[in-house]
């Protein structure tokens, strides 16, 4: 096949090779961050410990009718987000689900979550921080 007369083949005289090492790319989320001089693995950042709230509220009819409904969604969120912390990343759907069945939160009741507790966890700064003292989440 013969070569195309406006196509430079030569690799010596290409004019858009960049030069090397290749740079990475740059910084164009503000969350990233990006430091060439560090020899550690960096790239794109995942979603942040907010995303539990995203995850929690997908599944928060199972425990809609319990008058203290807000309460059990801020102490399920804590939960998840302290699990995946201790594992040095995001939350996912397989923290909620494990936080649920340590619960044995079900569409029927909420387990192991009796009224006492409810009581003792409304008063702390953090809800949920006795649950994380009593039951092993990891």
């Amino acid at each position: 096949m013969p070569q195309e007369p406006n196509i430079n083949l030569d690799k010596n005289k290409r004019v858009n090779e960049p030069l090397l090492p290749v740079p990475r790319r740059s910084a164009k989320r503000h969350a990233e961050k990006l430091d060439p001089s560090n020899e550690e693995v960096y790239g794109s950042t995942g979603p942040d410990s907010g995303f539990a709230i995203k995850i929690v509220n997908k599944y928060k009819f199972l425990w809609k009718n319990h008058p203290r409904h807000k309460l059990v969604t801020t102490i399920i969120t804590n939960l998840i987000i302290s699990r995946a912390a201790h594992f040095g990343r995001a939350p996912t759907v397989y923290d909620f689900h494990h936080v649920l069945g340590l619960l044995r939160i079900s569409e029927n009741s909420l387990g192991d979550l009796t009224e006492d507790l409810l009581i003792k966890c409304s008063k702390e700064k953090i809800k949920g921080q006795y649950l994380l003292s009593i039951i092993n989440f990891y």
